[in-house]
């Protein structure tokens, strides 16, 4: 079920995307240059939608077992999933005001912290004890830039960039510390 989540909720991201017919020459121009800012989010929501997709899959192969409490996380994870076409228009048409990034910043923010509580239920599951997850960059940035859109949405916009150092920097250190916790 949830590989058909992400692969309808990426058509639906195209869907989107409209071009009318019939159109030549410069119309056709102009038409074109209106919709860069959808092919733009777009993209932008492919990738988050891909990595969600990988994430989910690389949590839940370590799952041994999963109960009540891991099962409504990952319905809601889907559900988030399955919501992405839906801020990604709202930026893509109201991404210079701040409910355009907030609206995307607060599904992104909230679908990568509870594929965090998913990996992190996982890891102190029951007869587990293994090291919790990486922080969760994707989410305090995202969540983080709710915020931000209040005062500066463009700036919002641009503060999804950090989510790639953090993420790595804090895969390094869940790294470190798990190695440091077998010696």
């Amino acid at each position: 079920m949830s590989d058909g989540v992400v692969a309808i909720a990426m058509t639906l991201l195209v869907l989107d995307i409209d071009v009318p017919d019939g159109l030549r020459g410069r119309a056709l121009a102009d038409a074109l240059d209106d919709v860069t800012g959808q092919v733009g989010t777009f993209l932008l929501s492919a990738v988050v939608i891909a990595m969600f997709w990988r994430a989910h899959h690389m949590v839940l192969r370590d799952a041994e077992w999963i109960d009540a409490s891991l099962f409504w996380c990952n319905v809601a994870f889907l559900v988030l999933v399955s919501l992405i076409p839906f801020p990604t228009r709202v930026l893509a048409d109201y991404g210079h005001q701040s409910l355009g990034p907030g609206l995307y910043g607060a599904v992104i923010g909230t679908a990568a912290l509870v594929l965090y509580v998913m990996a992190a239920r996982i890891a102190r599951g029951p007869e587990r004890r293994g090291p919790f997850p990486a922080f969760p960059a994707q989410a305090f940035v995202f969540l983080l830039s709710v915020g931000i859109a209040q005062f500066a949405p463009v700036a919002a916009v641009y503060s999804w960039i950090a989510s790639v150092p953090l993420s790595v920097l804090a895969h390094r250190h869940a790294t470190r510390a798990s190695r440091a916790s077998r010696s």
